[in-house]
């Protein structure tokens, strides 16, 4: 019996032992093993799996087959109903066969649940160890999603945008770039480190805080990244919320500082004592020694002249560039500025241009004032600048008062009685004869004054035929009686037309 060496681990060397030795050991061939392997029936030499033939109790079975003899024996099983060996012999085996036999049978069926314990310790010894090698790489991903966690909370309390998008990029191997809630881009970070990509995916793409708007940060993907999609979003996620964190604390300083700003240059436009305003203004970072200049900025829509935080902060940016503290309000369609002298209004003008993506605006700025009690002077000159210059031809651009002409003097408070004395010589016949007839001849009186009396540029800007100017002027002469050849009618006329219009206009 020890011939057959039925010690093997694997269940198919165990049964090539039997197969080549079971002949020389019973004097029998072999004709069929039947047992259960993992838990279904099997053959071996492979064929049809059928279920033992032996009954319950039954060790062994001695058939007759008319050719042949078969002799049936039970092979024991790990769980379950045993199996069976059946071997042939050409006459009826013997006694000494059967014990024999039989004994085959145990050892073969002791063999083969040897043989299956082993196979499914080492099946479950595989499985452990895939399950701990997943184990491990699920551990390692949490780690590294800890140390990403901990550098953006750590980039929250003490790093700029910039440190977080260089983190991220750093994090992720992909380009990072950063807009506001109006997509303009505020930070790029790209990896002119890296040797370039084969190519550009789509993008990874988080609302800042959760909030649009704060903005947005997305990851310019290569098309072969060197890392997994998913630690990527997990990175993403992370500087987004941090990001919000920052933008939030940011919006929170901003909206502390314009109320602060706002609230302080409303006082000082008002007029209040020197020794307040400075110490108000020092709290705030603001020096109030030395020369300021007060600007006034407005910007036009469809809808209307407006003014909002958002310009505030476009105003706030702009005079930034010029590297010049200022103090900030909005009132009445304007945005208020009290900066330190020497911001240039013509470089101011072209930033809020760019920033507003047009043209269409008024700068205005009062004489400097050397004390916080020269303010609401300075601010009052900045009004009047502005009304003149919406009232010229060319109501968009820059204007500083001390760069006014005549204006300056129709527009002293001082002069009120003479201006109007000279409004109503001068016009009152025309504006009586407008209002009780509906017609516009002051304004068109006005426009032609003001360029210079050239027929065809005054028709193009009221847009009428020249020969319907022609006739509005003489209808003009006829009810003022003023000779529009005379020059100095003419010059009367054009200082009468601009105390008119800034008196129609008022300070605003």
């Amino acid at each position: 019996m020890s011939l057959l060496r039925l010690d093997s681990h694997d269940v198919d060397e165990v049964l090539d032992v039997l197969g080549q030795a079971v002949e020389s050991v019973t004097g029998c061939q072999l004709v069929q093993a039947t047992f259960q392997r993992h838990e279904q029936w099997t053959t071996w030499p492979p064929g049809q799996a059928t279920k033992p033939s032996l009954g319950s109790g039954d060790r062994t079975l001695v058939e007759d087959l008319g050719d042949y003899w078969t002799c049936t024996t039970a092979v024991a099983a790990l769980s379950g109903s045993s199996g069976q060996l059946v071997l042939r012999h050409s006459t009826r085996p013997v006694d000494e066969q059967v014990v024999v036999i039989e004994r085959l049978g145990h050892l073969l069926g002791s063999a083969l649940v040897d043989a299956e314990l082993h196979e499914r310790d080492h099946r479950r010894a595989a499985e452990l160890d895939s399950a701990n090698t997943e184990l491990a790489g699920a551990l390692a991903a949490l780690r590294h999603r800890e140390a990403v966690q901990d550098e953006f909370i750590h980039l929250a309390a003490t790093g700029t945008e910039l440190d977080m998008a260089t983190s991220l990029s750093r994090l992720t191997g992909c380009a990072v770039v950063v807009r506001d809630g109006f997509a303009h881009e505020t930070t790029r970070v790209t990896l002119t480190d890296r040797s370039p990509v084969a190519g550009i995916g789509d993008p990874l793409v988080a609302v800042i805080g959760g909030r649009p708007e704060f903005g947005t940060v997305e990851l310019v993907m290569p098309t072969d990244p060197g890392q997994s999609d998913d630690n990527a979003s997990v990175a993403l996620q992370y500087a987004s919320v941090a990001l919000g964190l920052l933008r939030g604390h940011a919006a929170a300083m901003g909206e502390m500082e314009n109320r602060l700003s706002r609230d302080l240059l409303e006082d000082l436009v008002t007029g209040i004592p020197v020794e307040a305003a400075i110490g108000r203004a020092a709290a705030q970072g603001y020096d109030l020694r030395g020369r300021h200049d007060l600007v006034v900025s407005t910007w036009s829509s469809d809808t209307g002249t407006w003014a909002s935080d958002r310009d505030v902060d476009r105003v706030r940016t702009a005079v930034a560039h010029q590297r010049l503290p200022c103090l900030l309000t909005r009132t009445q369609g304007m945005v208020v500025g009290l900066v330190h002298h020497g911001v240039d209004i013509g470089l101011l003008y072209e930033d809020l241009c760019r920033a507003h993506g047009d043209n269409d605006g008024l700068i205005a700025k009062g004489e400097p004032s050397s004390s916080p009690e020269h303010i609401p002077h300075a601010y009052e000159q900045a009004q009047r600048a502005l009304t003149a210059r919406r009232q010229s031809s060319d109501p968009r651009g820059s204007v500083a008062y001390s760069d006014l002409g005549v204006e300056r003097i129709l527009a002293l408070d001082g002069n009120v009685g003479e201006v109007e004395r000279l409004i109503d010589h001068w016009l009152a016949d025309l504006m009586n004869y407008d209002d009780g007839h509906g017609t516009d001849l002051v304004h068109t009186l006005a426009m032609y004054l003001d360029l210079g009396g050239r027929y065809a540029d005054t028709a193009r800007a009221l847009s009428v035929h020249r020969n319907t100017l022609r006739y509005r002027l003489s209808r003009i002469t006829a009810i003022s009686g003023h000779d529009l050849a005379d020059v100095d009618t003419k010059l009367n006329l054009h200082l009468a037309l601009r105390a008119w219009r800034l008196r129609r206009t008022g300070v605003r």
